[in-house]
């Protein structure tokens, strides 16, 4: 089932309050009697309410950086869907730069060297991955330090990624951008 994710609004209108309201409510800000406050909580429990990082962080106008894993040898597919990155990265506007680095993929130890050693100014990481215990730990070690990890066209369905990616197009890229700006990562098979 593909769920709509709740809103802010969603929220507010839920609990019978304004959009103010609800913001004052779940950023701790006074000016919210406590019966109203439990009304939005309740809200927020009941709908699965989950803010949305980047829109705070893009109202404070912070950057989101990128890195695209690709395969070091690129067949057709990959060269394509390494197009539609490159395409992406000006849809994304000006907040959002995207690296994209060539590793080989299928050698689990450069694919895991190269994600142990990414630098930390990454808040998300699409890679093509194969399943192999060091290419897992890299993957976990990412995301216990906050980089949101999306996998393309493969999976390594026991580490701590977000969730699988596919496609050959600019959606599914722009799709893996939001997804890592997103606490609730998602993405498209």
């Amino acid at each position: 089932m593909n769920r709509r994710r709740a809103t802010l609004e969603d929220v507010a209108h839920e609990a019978g309050v304004s959009l103010a309201t609800a913001d004052r409510a779940l950023n701790g800000r006074a000016g919210v009697r406590p019966v109203t406050r439990a009304r939005i909580e309740a809200a927020v429990a009941r709908l699965g309410y989950r803010a949305h990082p980047a829109a705070a962080l893009l109202a404070r106008n912070r950057s989101f950086r990128f890195v695209f894993i690709m395969p070091a040898n690129a067949n057709s597919f990959m060269a394509n869907l390494e197009a539609h990155v490159a395409d992406a990265a000006g849809a994304l506007g000006p907040q959002a730069f995207i690296d994209i680095r060539h590793v080989d993929v299928f050698d689990p130890t450069a694919l895991a060297v190269a994600l142990e050693t990414l630098p930390a100014q990454y808040d998300g990481a699409a890679i093509v991955a194969i399943e192999h215990p060091r290419v897992r730990a890299a993957i976990d070690g990412l995301a216990a330090r906050d980089t949101h990890v999306v996998t393309l066209v493969s999976d390594a369905p026991t580490s701590l990624e977000c969730a699988p990616a596919g496609g050959q197009n600019q959606a599914a890229v722009l799709t893996v951008c939001r997804a890592c700006w997103s606490s609730n990562c998602t993405g498209l098979r």
